[in-house]
């Protein structure tokens, strides 16, 4: 977590101070600092514990870096370069970094480098005998555009993302007709389609936007998971079109996407609480910085958007299941009973109980001759697997400490769902974020908006990349 510093921080920070310089409490007094309006200082916490802070003087728009600290257990972590990035994502007014580095630092002078920093003079005996070399950088950098492939399972998706939370074209070219014949998505049917369809996609996207691939900066990619054959397809296109282009590779986790296809609505906010709900995940997330993932519970058995389809099945619903399933709850009342999943105080989630009761129950009164409330039925079972998501998210918020709540995945536009998350939400002040329909179900867009971090980070795929058909990212 990232926070302005304050006065109880002073034992912490004069620890990492002294690694500087024994007398740094005289040199940069942190009550004073905190005093001064034209000084700011932040710090990078691992749990409660300061382990890193920047120190800035601002001169109007020139940000001159006067300290950046990390403990020496939290190098070679990212630290310093998250810090820099909070300065610059969150003071706008800011235009330059400036700072001053010793000569022969070379590990800070590389570190200033390949964050963008660039020599501009040196100043003579600085420090003593030794000469300061005076940095910069820029911050009003160029606009960042990511061309992202999606083809994790029956939808084919290209998206150009700007920036990483501006969609400038999407196009999404379902397979649900074909597949709707089979019940459902048959893999060999999908990876052949996603084989004939994703140039023209690529070629659509292209024209749309009135864009041509050198205007591209980055071709990212989902790899995992999803069905194997759908995600290799993807893949293999992304990353011919790295080499032809000359553009770096950006591998994307498919949970991952979903979770950040929420920075294209606002930005996201640490720590926050992900409610990851789709076909084959239902998880509870603590993100306490971006890319940092703690699973605090999840399904021990059937995902939600797995037991809807099911559902629909006893239900007789075409497919998709879920959509459909959620449009004849509307017609129906809470009638009927159905046990309570995983009512205690854990994080776990299950609904294979839920559904097979509803499968027991279906079979039963059909022997039985009696007539199926299929409204009443749909509406009582989304009653129930819904109320157990608002229980176990009412859980996590209690025992952890978020600013913002964001629910992600396919199951997300599932407008109960949306109702009560967001009554729990306003219960406890806390900021809601739910990606519009259009980013909920699989899509290209959330992928390149989950790929704009790697790429400040420069964390780019070799050209040997492989899909992964079940690789998490926690």
């Amino acid at each position: 977590m990232i926070r302005d510093l304050t006065i109880n921080d002073s034992e912490n920070y004069l620890r990492l101070g002294k690694v500087l310089n024994n007398n740094f409490n005289s040199l940069f007094n942190l009550d004073s600092i905190l005093n001064n309006d034209n000084e700011k200082i932040i710090g990078y916490y691992d749990n409660d514990k300061l382990v890193g802070f920047i120190h800035i003087s601002i001169s109007f728009e020139v940000y001159d870096i006067v300290n950046i600290v990390v403990d020496s257990d939290y190098r070679n972590k990212g630290i310093g370069t998250k810090l820099l990035n909070y300065v610059i994502d969150n003071n706008l007014e800011c235009k330059k970094l400036m700072l001053e580095v010793r000569e022969n630092n070379n590990n800070a002078i590389k570190f200033y480098k390949d964050n963008g920093f660039e020599l501009i003079n040196v100043r003579k005996n600085y420090y003593g005998d030794e000469d300061a070399l005076i940095m910069k950088r820029d911050v009003n950098m160029k606009d960042v555009f990511i061309l992202a492939v999606e083809s994790s399972c029956d939808e084919t998706s290209m998206a150009i993302i700007k920036n990483g939370n501006e969609c400038i074209q999407l196009t999404v070219l379902t397979q649900m007709d074909v597949h709707a014949e089979f019940g459902g998505v048959v893999p060999e049917i999908a990876s052949r389609m996603h084989t004939e369809n994703i140039t023209m996609v690529l070629e659509e996207t292209l024209t749309k936007a009135k864009m041509t691939m050198e205007e591209i900066d980055a071709i990212a990619v989902t790899y995992a998971p999803g069905l194997l054959g759908s995600l290799l397809v993807g893949v293999e296109f992304a990353k011919t079109l790295s080499y032809i282009y000359d553009k770096p590779l950006i591998a994307v986790n498919h949970i991952a996407g979903h979770i950040y296809a929420n920075n294209l609505e606002s930005q996201m906010k640490f720590p926050l609480l992900a409610l990851v709900v789709s076909g084959g995940h239902t998880d509870l997330i603590l993100m306490k910085d971006d890319y940092v993932f703690e699973k605090l519970g999840g399904t021990l058995d059937d995902a939600i958007g797995e037991c809807y389809d099911k559902v629909a099945r006893v239900l007789g619903l075409k497919y998709p299941g879920g959509p459909n399933v959620e449009k004849l709850a509307l017609e129906g009342e809470y009638t009927y009973d159905l046990p309570i999943p995983m009512n205690d105080e854990t994080l776990n989630i299950s609904y294979s109980g839920l559904k097979s009761s509803i499968i027991n129950l279906v079979h039963n009164e059909t022997q039985r001759g009696n007539e199926i409330r299929k409204a009443d039925l749909a509406k009582s079972f989304q009653e129930v697997a819904v109320d157990q998501l608002v229980r176990k998210s009412e859980i996590a918020i209690k025992k952890y400490d978020v600013k913002n709540m964001i629910i992600a995945g396919g199951v997300s536009a599932n407008k109960r769902l949306r109702e009560r998350i967001k009554e729990l939400t306003d219960q406890y002040n806390i900021d809601l974020s739910i990606p519009r329909m259009i980013y909920c179900t699989d899509n290209a867009a959330m992928i390149g908006a989950a790929a704009y971090p790697l790429y400040l980070k420069k964390q780019f795929a070799d050209l040997d990349l492989n899909a992964s058909s079940n690789e998490e990212i926690y």
